[in-house]
Protein backbone atom coordinates (compact mmCIF):
# COMPACT_ATOMS: atom_id res chain seq x y z
CA UNK A 1 0.00 0.00 0.00
CA UNK A 2 2.55 2.40 0.58
CA UNK A 3 4.62 1.47 -2.33
CA UNK A 4 1.51 2.85 -4.70
CA UNK A 5 1.29 5.69 -2.36
CA UNK A 6 4.59 6.89 -3.14
CA UNK A 7 4.30 5.82 -6.97
CA UNK A 8 1.56 8.11 -7.28
CA UNK A 9 3.34 10.55 -4.94
CA UNK A 10 6.61 10.48 -7.64
CA UNK A 11 3.96 10.86 -10.79
CA UNK A 12 1.70 13.96 -9.41
CA UNK A 13 5.21 15.84 -8.63
CA UNK A 14 6.27 14.66 -12.86
CA UNK A 15 3.02 16.27 -13.69
CA UNK A 16 3.40 19.76 -11.55
CA UNK A 17 6.81 19.79 -13.16
CA UNK A 18 5.86 19.67 -16.54
CA UNK A 19 2.90 22.15 -15.89
CA UNK A 20 5.07 24.55 -14.62
CA UNK A 21 7.70 24.59 -17.59
CA UNK A 22 5.07 24.79 -20.28
CA UNK A 23 3.51 27.69 -18.22
CA UNK A 24 7.45 29.82 -18.10
CA UNK A 25 7.39 28.59 -21.91
CA UNK A 26 4.19 30.31 -23.00
CA UNK A 27 5.15 33.02 -20.73
CA UNK A 28 8.46 33.34 -22.04
CA UNK A 29 6.78 33.35 -25.85
CA UNK A 30 3.71 36.00 -25.02
CA UNK A 31 6.60 38.24 -23.88
CA UNK A 32 8.55 37.94 -27.19
CA UNK A 33 5.31 37.99 -29.63
CA UNK A 34 4.20 41.20 -27.61
CA UNK A 35 7.65 42.75 -28.11
CA UNK A 36 7.87 42.00 -32.08
CA UNK A 37 4.09 43.08 -32.94
CA UNK A 38 4.44 45.39 -30.02
CA UNK A 39 7.07 47.60 -32.14
CA UNK A 40 5.61 46.62 -35.59
CA UNK A 41 1.97 47.97 -34.32
CA UNK A 42 4.18 51.44 -33.55
CA UNK A 43 5.85 52.05 -36.23
CA UNK A 44 3.56 52.79 -39.06
CA UNK A 45 4.32 53.67 -42.92
CA UNK A 46 2.91 56.72 -45.32
CA UNK A 47 2.72 56.50 -48.76
CA UNK A 48 1.60 58.73 -51.86
CA UNK A 49 1.51 59.86 -55.22
CA UNK A 50 2.86 63.97 -56.54
CA UNK A 51 1.19 65.59 -59.14
CA UNK A 52 2.25 68.87 -60.91
CA UNK A 53 -0.92 71.73 -60.97
CA UNK A 54 -0.97 70.18 -64.57
CA UNK A 55 -1.98 66.63 -63.45
CA UNK A 56 1.75 65.49 -64.86
CA UNK A 57 3.41 63.26 -62.13
CA UNK A 58 6.12 64.73 -60.36
CA UNK A 59 9.29 62.49 -61.23
CA UNK A 60 12.70 62.30 -58.87
CA UNK A 61 11.23 65.09 -56.63
CA UNK A 62 13.12 65.73 -53.48
CA UNK A 63 10.51 64.33 -50.69
CA UNK A 64 11.28 65.97 -46.72
CA UNK A 65 9.55 64.47 -44.07
CA UNK A 66 9.47 67.08 -41.06
CA UNK A 67 7.26 67.55 -37.61
CA UNK A 68 5.08 70.71 -36.86
CA UNK A 69 8.26 72.44 -35.83
CA UNK A 70 9.68 71.68 -39.52
CA UNK A 71 12.35 69.87 -38.23
CA UNK A 72 13.58 67.43 -40.71
CA UNK A 73 13.13 63.12 -40.22
CA UNK A 74 13.55 61.73 -43.29
CA UNK A 75 14.42 62.75 -46.82
CA UNK A 76 13.41 60.67 -50.39
CA UNK A 77 12.51 61.24 -53.87
CA UNK A 78 9.61 60.09 -55.92
CA UNK A 79 9.87 57.27 -58.02
CA UNK A 80 10.49 57.32 -61.90
CA UNK A 81 8.30 56.16 -65.12
CA UNK A 82 9.45 52.64 -65.76
CA UNK A 83 10.22 52.67 -69.75
CA UNK A 84 9.55 56.22 -69.52
CA UNK A 85 5.66 55.55 -69.55
CA UNK A 86 4.50 53.64 -66.39
CA UNK A 87 4.32 55.07 -62.89
CA UNK A 88 6.17 57.62 -61.31
CA UNK A 89 5.83 59.85 -58.70
CA UNK A 90 5.65 57.70 -56.07
CA UNK A 91 6.98 58.02 -52.66
CA UNK A 92 6.90 56.34 -49.19
CA UNK A 93 7.99 56.67 -45.39
CA UNK A 94 8.20 53.84 -43.24
CA UNK A 95 9.18 53.32 -39.79
CA UNK A 96 6.82 56.13 -38.14
CA UNK A 97 5.06 56.65 -34.81
CA UNK A 98 1.89 58.60 -34.34
CA UNK A 99 2.05 62.14 -33.90
CA UNK A 100 1.61 65.31 -36.72
CA UNK A 101 3.75 65.26 -39.57
CA UNK A 102 4.39 67.49 -42.69
CA UNK A 103 5.49 66.45 -45.85
CA UNK A 104 7.08 69.36 -48.88
CA UNK A 105 7.59 68.24 -51.82
CA UNK A 106 10.31 70.22 -54.08
CA UNK A 107 8.25 70.84 -57.69
CA UNK A 108 11.06 73.36 -58.72
CA UNK A 109 8.17 75.75 -59.83
CA UNK A 110 6.55 79.21 -58.08
CA UNK A 111 4.90 76.52 -54.99
CA UNK A 112 5.66 73.57 -53.55
CA UNK A 113 3.77 70.92 -52.18
CA UNK A 114 2.96 71.30 -48.69
CA UNK A 115 0.60 68.52 -47.28
CA UNK A 116 0.01 68.32 -42.95
CA UNK A 117 -1.38 65.00 -41.64
CA UNK A 118 -1.50 62.65 -38.36
CA UNK A 119 -0.75 59.48 -37.94
CA UNK A 120 -2.73 57.96 -35.55
CA UNK A 121 -3.05 53.48 -35.07
CA UNK A 122 -2.46 52.49 -38.35
CA UNK A 123 -0.32 53.79 -41.84
CA UNK A 124 -2.18 55.64 -44.28
CA UNK A 125 -1.96 56.26 -48.06
CA UNK A 126 -2.46 60.56 -48.43
CA UNK A 127 -3.12 59.66 -52.32
CA UNK A 128 -2.65 62.28 -55.09
CA UNK A 129 -0.68 65.48 -53.76
CA UNK A 130 -1.17 68.60 -55.89
CA UNK A 131 0.91 72.20 -55.34
CA UNK A 132 -1.31 74.10 -53.91
CA UNK A 133 -1.19 76.81 -51.50
CA UNK A 134 -1.72 75.78 -47.97
CA UNK A 135 -5.13 76.83 -46.56
CA UNK A 136 -4.55 78.51 -43.13
CA UNK A 137 -5.93 77.33 -40.22
CA UNK A 138 -8.43 79.29 -37.70
CA UNK A 139 -9.69 78.89 -34.97
CA UNK A 140 -13.28 79.37 -33.69
CA UNK A 141 -13.52 83.17 -31.81
CA UNK A 142 -16.30 84.73 -29.95
CA UNK A 143 -16.72 88.46 -30.97
CA UNK A 144 -18.25 91.11 -28.93
CA UNK A 145 -20.96 92.76 -31.13
CA UNK A 146 -20.03 96.57 -31.74
CA UNK A 147 -23.26 98.00 -31.36
CA UNK A 148 -26.17 96.64 -30.19
CA UNK A 149 -28.33 98.10 -32.97
CA UNK A 150 -30.23 96.56 -36.04
CA UNK A 151 -29.45 97.29 -39.20
CA UNK A 152 -32.35 98.46 -41.54
CA UNK A 153 -34.34 96.22 -43.50
CA UNK A 154 -33.59 96.55 -46.76
CA UNK A 155 -36.51 97.35 -48.79
CA UNK A 156 -37.29 94.48 -51.86
CA UNK A 157 -39.87 96.24 -53.84
CA UNK A 158 -38.44 99.04 -56.23
CA UNK A 159 -38.71 102.38 -55.62
CA UNK A 160 -38.30 105.67 -57.66
CA UNK A 161 -34.52 107.03 -57.76
CA UNK A 162 -33.63 103.71 -55.63
CA UNK A 163 -29.94 103.46 -55.53
CA UNK A 164 -30.06 100.11 -52.80
CA UNK A 165 -31.64 97.36 -55.55
CA UNK A 166 -29.35 96.18 -57.78
CA UNK A 167 -30.14 97.14 -61.49
CA UNK A 168 -30.18 94.98 -64.21
CA UNK A 169 -29.64 96.14 -67.82
CA UNK A 170 -31.89 93.38 -70.40
CA UNK A 171 -30.69 93.92 -74.28
CA UNK A 172 -32.50 92.14 -76.36
CA UNK A 173 -31.54 90.43 -79.67
CA UNK A 174 -32.25 94.03 -81.69
CA UNK A 175 -29.64 95.51 -79.53
CA UNK A 176 -32.35 97.77 -77.57
CA UNK A 177 -31.64 97.79 -73.38
CA UNK A 178 -33.43 98.55 -71.00
CA UNK A 179 -32.89 99.33 -66.97
CA UNK A 180 -34.93 96.46 -64.57
CA UNK A 181 -34.81 94.77 -61.85
CA UNK A 182 -35.29 90.93 -62.15
CA UNK A 183 -37.81 89.43 -60.17
CA UNK A 184 -37.04 85.85 -61.97
CA UNK A 185 -35.90 83.84 -65.15
CA UNK A 186 -37.63 80.54 -65.70
CA UNK A 187 -37.31 77.88 -68.86
CA UNK A 188 -38.33 80.37 -71.72
CA UNK A 189 -39.46 84.13 -69.90
CA UNK A 190 -38.06 86.81 -68.16
CA UNK A 191 -39.93 88.87 -65.56
CA UNK A 192 -38.86 91.83 -64.19
CA UNK A 193 -39.87 95.69 -62.97
CA UNK A 194 -38.99 98.31 -64.67
CA UNK A 195 -36.65 100.75 -62.73
CA UNK A 196 -38.30 104.06 -63.41
CA UNK A 197 -42.04 103.11 -64.13
CA UNK A 198 -42.25 100.49 -61.64
CA UNK A 199 -44.73 98.19 -64.01
CA UNK A 200 -44.17 95.11 -64.28
CA UNK A 201 -43.52 93.67 -67.74
CA UNK A 202 -42.62 90.08 -69.20
CA UNK A 203 -40.20 89.38 -71.99
CA UNK A 204 -39.51 85.74 -73.77
CA UNK A 205 -35.94 84.43 -73.69
CA UNK A 206 -35.88 83.53 -77.50
CA UNK A 207 -35.85 87.55 -77.72
CA UNK A 208 -33.23 88.23 -75.22
CA UNK A 209 -29.29 88.59 -76.23
CA UNK A 210 -28.14 88.69 -72.74
CA UNK A 211 -28.74 90.07 -68.92
CA UNK A 212 -26.30 91.54 -66.95
CA UNK A 213 -26.46 93.68 -63.51
CA UNK A 214 -24.43 96.94 -61.96
CA UNK A 215 -21.85 95.07 -61.34
CA UNK A 216 -20.76 94.04 -64.39
CA UNK A 217 -22.02 90.01 -63.37
CA UNK A 218 -23.95 88.16 -66.50
CA UNK A 219 -27.20 86.66 -65.62
CA UNK A 220 -28.28 85.15 -68.81
CA UNK A 221 -26.49 84.52 -72.13
CA UNK A 222 -27.81 83.74 -75.25
CA UNK A 223 -27.34 81.06 -77.22
CA UNK A 224 -26.62 83.58 -79.92
CA UNK A 225 -24.05 85.36 -78.28
CA UNK A 226 -22.67 81.99 -77.43
CA UNK A 227 -21.96 80.85 -80.48
CA UNK A 228 -21.25 84.61 -81.88
CA UNK A 229 -17.80 84.51 -79.30
CA UNK A 230 -17.34 81.08 -80.33
CA UNK A 231 -16.89 81.87 -84.19
CA UNK A 232 -14.96 85.02 -83.55
CA UNK A 233 -12.25 82.96 -81.18
CA UNK A 234 -8.99 82.92 -82.88
CA UNK A 235 -9.50 84.73 -86.12
CA UNK A 236 -8.08 88.35 -86.44
CA UNK A 237 -10.40 91.10 -87.12
CA UNK A 238 -10.85 94.78 -85.66
CA UNK A 239 -12.35 95.89 -82.07
CA UNK A 240 -14.20 99.21 -81.97
CA UNK A 241 -14.98 100.14 -78.59
CA UNK A 242 -17.97 102.14 -77.12
CA UNK A 243 -14.71 105.62 -76.98
CA UNK A 244 -15.41 104.83 -80.81
CA UNK A 245 -11.77 103.89 -80.67
CA UNK A 246 -10.69 101.21 -83.45
CA UNK A 247 -7.97 98.71 -82.71
CA UNK A 248 -6.34 95.75 -85.09
CA UNK A 249 -5.78 92.34 -83.60
CA UNK A 250 -4.13 89.29 -85.01
CA UNK A 251 -5.62 86.43 -82.45
CA UNK A 252 -8.61 86.99 -79.96
CA UNK A 253 -9.57 84.85 -77.07
CA UNK A 254 -12.63 85.86 -74.50
CA UNK A 255 -13.00 84.67 -71.14
CA UNK A 256 -15.19 82.36 -70.71
CA UNK A 257 -16.51 83.88 -67.60
CA UNK A 258 -19.72 85.89 -65.89
CA UNK A 259 -18.50 87.83 -63.87
CA UNK A 260 -16.63 90.62 -65.28
CA UNK A 261 -15.41 88.71 -68.13
CA UNK A 262 -12.21 89.78 -70.26
CA UNK A 263 -10.88 89.97 -73.83
CA UNK A 264 -7.63 89.34 -74.90
CA UNK A 265 -6.01 90.35 -78.09
CA UNK A 266 -2.57 88.90 -79.45
CA UNK A 267 -0.55 91.41 -81.76
CA UNK A 268 1.93 90.12 -84.44
CA UNK A 269 3.58 93.70 -83.75
CA UNK A 270 4.63 92.93 -80.11
CA UNK A 271 7.40 90.71 -79.96
CA UNK A 272 6.59 89.51 -76.46
CA UNK A 273 3.68 88.05 -77.86
CA UNK A 274 1.38 88.99 -73.99
CA UNK A 275 -1.99 89.79 -74.68
CA UNK A 276 -3.67 92.96 -74.43
CA UNK A 277 -6.60 92.31 -72.20
CA UNK A 278 -9.59 94.04 -72.63
CA UNK A 279 -13.14 94.11 -70.64
CA UNK A 280 -15.71 93.07 -72.74
CA UNK A 281 -18.39 95.96 -71.38
CA UNK A 282 -15.92 98.23 -72.96
CA UNK A 283 -16.69 96.64 -76.86
CA UNK A 284 -19.30 97.69 -78.95
CA UNK A 285 -18.13 95.55 -82.34
CA UNK A 286 -16.34 93.07 -83.29
CA UNK A 287 -15.69 92.24 -86.81
CA UNK A 288 -13.61 89.36 -87.78
CA UNK A 289 -10.60 89.41 -90.75
CA UNK A 290 -10.70 87.34 -94.06
CA UNK A 291 -9.75 84.21 -91.74
CA UNK A 292 -13.72 83.69 -91.13
CA UNK A 293 -13.54 82.78 -94.67
CA UNK A 294 -12.77 79.34 -93.76
CA UNK A 295 -15.70 79.14 -91.40
CA UNK A 296 -18.15 79.77 -94.62
CA UNK A 297 -16.41 77.63 -96.77
CA UNK A 298 -16.81 74.65 -94.23
CA UNK A 299 -20.63 75.52 -93.39
CA UNK A 300 -21.36 75.57 -97.17
CA UNK A 301 -19.46 72.46 -97.50
CA UNK A 302 -20.90 70.42 -94.89
CA UNK A 303 -24.42 71.83 -96.52
CA UNK A 304 -24.03 71.13 -99.68
CA UNK A 305 -23.37 67.21 -98.63
CA UNK A 306 -25.77 66.61 -96.56
CA UNK A 307 -28.39 67.94 -99.64
CA UNK A 308 -27.06 65.54 -101.72
CA UNK A 309 -26.36 62.35 -99.31
CA UNK A 310 -28.25 60.03 -101.49
CA UNK A 311 -26.74 61.63 -105.17
CA UNK A 312 -24.63 59.82 -107.52
CA UNK A 313 -20.50 61.23 -107.82
CA UNK A 314 -21.83 63.66 -110.49
CA UNK A 315 -24.06 65.28 -108.61
CA UNK A 316 -22.18 65.52 -105.32
CA UNK A 317 -19.29 67.70 -107.11
CA UNK A 318 -21.68 69.53 -108.96
CA UNK A 319 -23.43 70.40 -106.43
CA UNK A 320 -21.25 70.82 -103.29
CA UNK A 321 -19.24 73.51 -104.24
CA UNK A 322 -22.02 75.78 -105.43
CA UNK A 323 -23.55 75.54 -102.26
CA UNK A 324 -20.54 76.15 -100.57
CA UNK A 325 -20.30 79.51 -103.15
CA UNK A 326 -23.34 80.28 -102.06
CA UNK A 327 -22.52 80.36 -98.43
CA UNK A 328 -19.73 82.23 -98.88
CA UNK A 329 -21.61 85.03 -100.71
CA UNK A 330 -24.63 84.75 -98.24
CA UNK A 331 -22.37 85.37 -95.21
CA UNK A 332 -20.89 88.06 -97.20
CA UNK A 333 -24.01 89.46 -97.82
CA UNK A 334 -25.34 89.39 -94.30
CA UNK A 335 -22.01 90.70 -93.29
CA UNK A 336 -22.00 87.73 -90.81
CA UNK A 337 -18.32 88.97 -89.81
CA UNK A 338 -19.70 91.89 -87.94
CA UNK A 339 -20.82 91.12 -84.53
CA UNK A 340 -22.63 93.85 -82.20
CA UNK A 341 -22.12 93.05 -78.12
CA UNK A 342 -23.05 96.38 -75.75
CA UNK A 343 -24.95 98.99 -77.10
CA UNK A 344 -23.58 102.43 -77.06
CA UNK A 345 -26.62 103.70 -75.14
CA UNK A 346 -30.35 102.67 -74.36
CA UNK A 347 -32.28 103.90 -77.30
CA UNK A 348 -29.37 103.05 -80.12
CA UNK A 349 -30.31 99.57 -81.14
CA UNK A 350 -27.75 97.58 -83.29
CA UNK A 351 -27.61 98.22 -87.27
CA UNK A 352 -28.56 94.38 -87.47
CA UNK A 353 -30.68 91.26 -85.70
CA UNK A 354 -27.69 89.33 -83.36
CA UNK A 355 -29.77 85.92 -84.03
CA UNK A 356 -28.22 82.72 -84.73
CA UNK A 357 -29.74 80.34 -86.65
CA UNK A 358 -29.49 76.82 -84.98
CA UNK A 359 -30.85 73.74 -86.79
CA UNK A 360 -30.81 71.19 -83.37
CA UNK A 361 -32.57 74.23 -81.67
CA UNK A 362 -35.30 74.48 -84.67
CA UNK A 363 -35.51 70.82 -84.61
CA UNK A 364 -36.27 70.50 -80.62
CA UNK A 365 -38.74 73.13 -81.19
CA UNK A 366 -40.46 71.52 -83.93
CA UNK A 367 -40.65 68.32 -82.44
CA UNK A 368 -41.72 69.22 -78.73
CA UNK A 369 -45.79 68.78 -80.02
CA UNK A 370 -44.55 64.81 -80.49
CA UNK A 371 -42.08 64.68 -77.87
CA UNK A 372 -43.85 66.04 -74.83
CA UNK A 373 -47.01 63.55 -74.85
CA UNK A 374 -44.35 60.80 -74.42
CA UNK A 375 -42.44 62.32 -72.07
CA UNK A 376 -45.33 63.32 -69.96
CA UNK A 377 -46.62 59.73 -70.28
CA UNK A 378 -47.60 57.49 -67.29
CA UNK A 379 -45.32 54.51 -68.55
CA UNK A 380 -42.54 56.86 -68.99
CA UNK A 381 -43.11 58.88 -65.77
CA UNK A 382 -43.61 55.53 -63.93
CA UNK A 383 -39.64 54.70 -65.11
CA UNK A 384 -38.45 58.12 -64.68
CA UNK A 385 -39.77 57.85 -60.82
CA UNK A 386 -38.42 54.28 -59.74
CA UNK A 387 -35.22 55.50 -58.23
CA UNK A 388 -37.06 58.30 -56.32
CA UNK A 389 -39.94 55.26 -54.89
CA UNK A 390 -37.17 53.11 -53.63
CA UNK A 391 -35.30 56.07 -52.03
CA UNK A 392 -38.76 56.93 -50.72
CA UNK A 393 -39.40 53.03 -49.71
CA UNK A 394 -36.02 52.79 -47.80
CA UNK A 395 -37.02 56.16 -45.68
CA UNK A 396 -40.37 54.14 -44.64
CA UNK A 397 -38.38 51.37 -43.71
CA UNK A 398 -35.57 53.04 -41.54
CA UNK A 399 -38.45 55.10 -40.04
CA UNK A 400 -40.87 52.06 -38.95
CA UNK A 401 -37.67 50.87 -37.62
CA UNK A 402 -36.92 53.84 -35.55
CA UNK A 403 -40.35 53.30 -34.41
Amino acid sequence: MELIYCHARILNQNDLNLYMTLERLIIVTALIIQVLFGQNSTQLNVNGIAYYKSGVLLENAETILMDTTEKVISRTTTDKKFLKKFGGGKFSFSNLIPGHYKIRIVTGEDININHRFELKNESIDLGSLYPFKEFPKYSLTKYKPSSKFKMRRIPTSPIPNDSINIRHVIVDLDGNANTVIVDSIIIDSVYYTDAKTLERGMLLKEKVYFIYNDYGVFIHQSRSLKNRIEELQRRDGYVIFQSEDTLSYNNIFFEPEMNNPEVATFHFSDTTGKAVYHSLFDIYKVRSGPSYLGNSVKKGFYLGLISVLSGDYGTIITVVPIVTLGKVGYDWYKDKRSNYFLPSNENTPFPKNMFVFSFTEWFWKKSQPIISPIVNSRPVKWWTSRKLRKIQKQAAKRKSASD
